[in-house]
């Protein structure tokens, strides 16, 4: 009897731990981030919270990606055409973030944007 109190109390608390990355995933979101010369898409407006940031380059020449805004500041290696890199950061709610691609003149030539996370 005893046994079998702590192997269902065992299976309980395995079942707890396995449904936390569930429960915490409602926040997370993706953005498909794609470069191409001169502009940059995003897949959607991210909201506050953590973003992941699925950056693409699907021109020919080379593109890197950065993300500023909340006094921080994040930024992906240049990536040759075809390349892809992702990076991961915890937006804050009201706050305007900015984002361009850093190679020679492409901000300049179009390659950038803003949001505020919402």
């Amino acid at each position: 009897m005893l046994r079998a109190i702590i192997l269902g109390t065992a299976s309980l608390a395995a079942a707890a731990l396995l449904a936390l990355p569930v429960l915490a995933a409602p926040n997370a979101q993706t953005i498909r981030v794609s470069e191409k010369s001169y502009r940059i898409s995003l897949s959607a407006k991210p909201r506050a919270g953590t973003a992941k940031f699925v950056v693409r380059n699907v021109s020919d020449d080379g593109h890197d990606f950065w993300l500023k805004g909340g006094g921080k500041t994040w930024k992906t290696r240049v990536l040759a055409g075809g390349g892809a890199a992702s990076l991961t950061a915890k937006l804050k709610k009201g706050v305007r973030y900015t984002y361009w691609c850093a190679v020679s003149d492409h901000a300049s030539e179009g390659m950038r944007g803003s949001f505020v996370a919402r």
